[in-house]
This record gives C-alpha cells, sequence and structure tokens, in this order.
C-alpha cells in the first residue's frame, strides 16, 4: 500500500448502452448467460468522494436505505477486501435515469471502487478492481475500463474492441418495466431475436460503422416489441436504432450532430427523459 496525499475526487460514472445483447443460455444456478457488446456515453452521474472515519452515502431522490446502495456497499467491500481502518462520504449527483437499462447504479459502483483505491493508495490492479467489481453486480466490472467492450459469461468476461467513436446517439427512456428477474422470465418464455454479434465486430474492427450498426439488436426486443421508439427514431434520421439492456431505454445512432439535435428536440417535445450523447472510450473521468 503506497500513502496518498489525495483526501478527496470528483468523478463522472458514465452511462453504458449495449450496442447488442444476446442471451445466449442459463447456468444452473439461475444466472443468464451474455454476449453483449456495452457502450460508454457522455451521459453520467458525478460521485464525490471525501476521506471520513464512516461510510456514508448522499444521494437525492433515491428512496432507498443508505446501506443497500450499492455506492454503499462498494465502498464496504473496499475497506473488507483491503484491511484498510477508514471511511468515506459519498455524494451522487444523478443524471443517469434509474431502471433505465443503462448501468447507472453500477457506474456509481465502480467509481467508488476505483476513487477509493486511488485516495487511499491502495495499489490495487485492474484486474483485481474487476475481481471485486463482479461482487457487486455483473455489469459494474464494465465500468472499471468502460469504452467499448464485448461481455461475455455473466458480464464477467470482457474483452476490449475497437472503440466505436463517431457519431451521436439520442436515448430515449419511456415507460417503466418489470424487474430484471421478471424480464429475464418473459424472455424464457419467447423465442428471442439472436444478434449477429461476429458480424458486428468484424464491422467494428474493420472501421465499417455503417455496417456495424445494422447489426444492433437485442433479445430483450421481444418483450417490448410492441413499441414504436426504434421506428420513431429511424424516421428522424437514425442510422439504426435499439434496445439498451433489458430496457426501457431505445437509442438511437446519428452520424451528424445536425441531424441528432434536431431528433433530439423533436423527441423531447413528448418526453422529459431524452438525451443526447456521444460515445466515449471511458467508463470513469477523475478531477482531483
Amino acid at each position: 500500500m503506497i500513502s496518498s496525499d489525495i483526501k478527496r475526487l470528483k468523478i463522472k460514472a458514465n452511462a453504458k448502452i449495449n450496442l447488442t445483447l444476446a442471451i445466449t443460455g442459463k447456468r444452473e444456478d439461475g444466472y443468464h448467460l451474455l454476449d453483449t457488446v456495452m457502450q460508454s456515453v457522455s451521459l453520467g452521474d458525478t460521485v464525490f468522494l471525501k476521506k471520513a472515519d464512516n461510510i456514508s452515502v448522499k444521494c437525492r431522490g433515491v428512496d432507498i436505505p443508505e446501506v443497500d446502495n450499492i455506492a454503499f456497499k462498494a465502498a464496504k467491500l473496499f475497506f473488507s477486501e483491503t484491511g484498510i481502518k477508514g471511511g468515506v462520504l459519498i455524494k451522487i449527483k444523478k443524471q443517469i435515469p434509474d431502471a433505465a437499462g443503462m448501468g447507472g447504479g453500477s457506474a456509481d459502483a465502480a467509481a467508488v471502487l476505483v476513487g477509493l483505491n486511488r485516495i487511499y493508495g491502495a495499489n490495487l490492479s485492474t484486474e483485481k478492481l474487476e475481481q471485486m467489481a463482479l461482487e457487486l453486480g455483473a455489469d459494474v466490472p464494465f465500468f472499471i475500463r468502460g469504452g467499448t467492450m464485448r461481455a461475455e459469461g455473466i458480464g464477467e468476461i470482457l474483452t476490449e474492441l475497437k472503440p466505436f467513436l463517431k457519431g451521436y446517439f439520442v436515448l430515449v427512456k419511456e415507460g417503466k418495466k418489470p424487474s430484471t428477474k421478471e424480464m429475464y422470465n418473459l424472455v424464457d418464455n419467447e423465442n428471442p431475436p439472436m444478434p449477429d454479434n461476429e458480424s458486428f465486430i468484424n464491422a467494428l474492427e474493420n472501421g465499417d460503422l455503417d455496417k456495424a450498426s445494422g447489426y444492433f439488436e437485442n433479445s430483450f426486443n421481444i418483450v417490448w416489441k410492441e413499441n414504436t421508439l426504434p421506428k420513431k427514431l429511424i424516421d428522424l434520421g437514425a442510422v439504426s436504432a435499439s434496445l439498451s439492456g433489458s430496457g426501457p431505454t431505445y437509442f438511437g445512432w446519428f452520424k451528424d450532430e445536425k441531424t441528432a439535435k434536431a431528433a433530439f428536440k423533436s423527441m423531447k417535445k413528448g418526453n422529459k427523459k431524452v438525451y443526447l450523447v456521444k460515445p466515449l472510450n471511458c467508463g470513469l473521468e477523475i478531477f482531483e
């Protein structure tokens, strides 16, 4: 362990979207197996960390007990794993909508792990942080590095891909969804679409994003098959559109800023939860 003079940090914890998501099977313990490509985007929560004697979390608008907040659990895990005696005051300014399929809580948890590692000079490797992150949730390891990654297994097998960094995304969250468990149960009773991830990745590696976007697909689309948002986004100029996570957020990919801004304004008229974002090559942005 290396001593650190850092007393506080500000971290932007970026959301993700699933450019593709295939449910490929189910383990004996009930966990579903995935093959998904996740992409960091410029919508993010701001996580403030300050050294303290105990762990505490302040997050306006989140109506759950402090100890149930995943950011609190991340801090508790860090101190348990490292044996460091200390604490942290965590303040979270939310921008990523809850229950949206964009990983808001998971991004916050990753920010806490990475931030505490720096504040307390624990010198944990990225690999160790990702191992710890998996204890908090299947998609938390992705946010440690972020960018453009393929995630397999239950989300713990990560492969860095050529970045998908061109264009703009318009994100639209509309409606509410059942719990993630219920969503998986619904998919289990259907014949969901199976994305062609290999073709998507080949197009991405060849730098042909137009072709890659043609492979945007999500197995959970079967549950939201009556949703008209993808057609609306394409009618407004999106090259392609699909669902993020288990929903209910849809995204459209636009090649140019002018078309994306016009689509954003149009969608915003009927829905407040509309976001114009750029793809990013990192999950966390740290400011000392």
